[in-house]
């Protein structure tokens, strides 16, 4: 059996003595006593202990507890606690470090006994399971306490990003060494190990932030690293989390058999965040988007393995974010802008031939059932080289090909479509909104059209809603007003897209005959830390409700947005905080589900 070494601090010689001569009599091995947190640093530095057994009440600039604190983030050692003092307070701190337990003064050698092999125990298994965290502190142990921090967030305590590439070094040894060892059995099946780098940016964070103080953002980051170390223990493979910025944070795994372990730590982290984090009880709601390289597949460098991961991250934030992607060589393309514009103007006329398009669905929530009724459509094209593209990319260049006329005829067409076949499969509640852009309400059959539509469909006009901007309607109004008394006529509604993001905007309001008046994000997002925006929506809420017109609030992001939206008693809203836009599959999973998805709206409504 291996001799357990045992460091004892305590600033009572006479009971350390005694502690030394009763581990002793036990077959253990005291390889120091010290009286301080300071001597009991530099002392494991010198020689690793596989215990310390700790007086919490040692006099010095820090206490037992905080000495251990220290020693458990640096090297990740198995501590026990010596107190004499057990009320709940004390042993309560002691227990937020993560020692493996406490013995009260005086203790008796069986008492001492099982406690030691207890702790070793649990500390063998905590090694197993965060092999990494043991191996990876000890590396950072081995600079001196004076120039630790350089390499450490001072917040979160993690390894920065001046630590990244001393890591990278460390574990890509490791892995060298293993596929050494592994080429001479490859006639066995055994493929080389893998190293990972996993690129994290929350999504949105900064505006999360601007709305919390300085002390609830720290609360904050802090309980992210906390819960991102929480999902990233493995007990197959090393694993170090690192932090790299404020909200940006980057995963290194080595030991991997496959990809898909590093695609399954991504997909863990992305699902874990979508559980609220509780800050003085509030909860906040966080998304991430991550990006993953491989060495030795996509580079050998730690530089450009966490330049091609973060390239990676900003593609899957280009998607929608809360999703993960892998890093391939397209993503260079967009990099180095060798795709052109010209080019995706071609490539935009094969979309619709080649069945690229695709629209999604964003639901409204009405905020006094809590439940959605309606859905705004939105285009997406899935370019085989670029991934997901979003409007405001294809738009542009619908208009500069020449295309906006066929795209807008197929999202009209495609629209329809999908409302009639989500009526037919018992959801006959739903009502969809479309946009119709400049080009297609300058169409003098767009009447013609959307009456064949609808016949031809059989769907019933009053489920589908046209949202149209002021900038579109502010060319020659009383031809405009005309010709949208006449779509009214068909039964459809009407809605005032991005409202306020115009000059002329309340001129308008009296005159066209709008059902719906949505309130662009620019407002919403503000309405935190700007007072003028506050008293503004408030005030075009009320007003739209003596128009008799329905108040949808945009791009809803946090709880604070809705809650304001909520006390003023706006009717429904949209955005990140309750879903992004859904492609068909993942919106009718949401249809099926029937459930309110808000319901404590309805006693907040009630209550304002």
């Amino acid at each position: 059996m291996k001799n357990i070494n045992i460091l004892i601090v305590e600033d009572e010689l006479l009971i350390a003595k005694n502690l030394e001569i009763k581990l002793k009599k036990l077959k253990y091995n005291v390889i120091n006593i010290v009286s301080s947190g300071a001597s009991a640093l530099v002392s494991i530095k010198k020689q690793r202990p596989d215990l310390i057994l700790m007086d919490i009440a040692i006099k010095g600039k820090i206490d037992g507890i905080e000495t251990a604190k220290i020693i458990k983030a640096r090297y990740n050692l198995a501590i026990i606690f010596l107190t004499a003092y057990a009320d709940d307070k004390t042993l309560e701190r002691a227990c937020s470090i993560g020692g493996y337990g406490y013995i009260l003064k005086p203790y008796k050698d069986r008492e001492l006994h099982a406690t030691i092999k207890l702790a070793l125990k649990q500390h063998q298994e905590q090694v197993v399971a965060q092999k990494s965290l043991a191996e990876i502190s000890e590396l950072l142990g081995q600079y001196s306490a004076e120039k630790t921090h350089i390499y450490e967030d001072s917040l979160t305590k993690l390894p920065n990003k001046l630590m990244l590439q001393e890591l990278y070094s460390y574990l890509l040894a490791d892995i060298q060494k293993g596929n050494q060892n592994s080429d001479s059995q490859a006639q066995s099946g055994l493929s080389k190990k893998l190293l990972s780098f996993t690129y994290i940016k929350i999504d949105r964070f900064e505006r999360i932030l601007a709305s919390l103080g300085e002390a609830k953002s720290d609360l904050l980051i802090k309980a992210l690293a906390q819960r991102l170390r929480e999902n990233t223990n493995s007990q197959t493979h090393q694993t170090v989390l690192i932090k790299l910025d404020y909200c940006e944070f980057c995963i290194l795994q080595s030991g991997l058999e496959q990809r898909q372990a590093a695609s399954d730590c991504a997909q863990k982290i992305i699902q874990q965040l979508n559980q609220p984090i509780s800050i003085e009880n509030k909860n906040y709601f966080l998304t991430a988007s991550l990006g993953i390289s491989f060495y030795p597949f996509d580079h050998h460098q730690a530089e450009r393995l966490l330049e091609q991961g973060k390239e990676a991250m900003l593609y899957a934030q280009q998607q929608g974010g809360n999703r993960f992607q892998l890093y391939t060589s397209a993503f260079r393309i967009v990099a180095s802008r060798n795709h052109s514009d010209l080019d995706l103007e071609a490539d935009l006329h094969q979309a619709l031939e080649q069945q690229q398009l695709e629209l999604y669905y964003q639901p409204k929530i009405d905020l006094i059932t809590g439940k959605f009724h309606s859905a705004e459509a939105l285009i997406r094209w899935n370019h085989p080289q670029l991934g997901l593209i979003l409007p405001d990319k294809i738009l542009p260049l619908a208009e500069a090909s020449g295309l906006m006329d066929q795209i807008g005829d197929w999202v009209l067409q495609s629209a329809f479509m999908q409302t009639k076949q989500w009526h037919l499969a018992g959801f006959s509640f739903l009502t969809i909104a479309v946009n119709l852009s400049g080009h297609q309400f300058k169409q003098s059959d767009l009447f013609h059209k959307l009456t064949q539509l609808l016949s031809k469909l059989d769907l019933d006009a009053k489920y589908i809603e046209l949202e149209l901007t002021e900038q579109i309607l502010v060319e020659n109004t009383k031809a405009n007003i005309q010709k949208l008394n006449l779509i009214k006529k068909l039964g459809v509604k009407i809605s005032l897209d991005d409202f306020g993001t115009g000059y002329s905007s309340l001129r308008y309001l009296h005159q066209f005959p709008f059902d719906i008046l949505k309130i662009d994000r620019s407002f919403i997002k503000d309405v935190n830390y700007n007072q003028k925006n506050g008293v503004i929506i408030k005030s075009v809420i009320e007003m739209a409700h003596q128009l008799n017109l329905r108040v949808v609030g945009e791009g809803v992001e946090t709880q604070t947005e809705l809650d304001f939206l909520v006390s003023n008693k706006c009717d429904e809203f949209q955005g990140y905080f309750f879903a992004r836009p859904l492609p068909v599959a993942d919106f009718t999973k949401l249809l099926v589900s029937d459930r309110c998805y808000l319901s404590s709206l309805v006693q907040l409504w009630e209550a304002k």
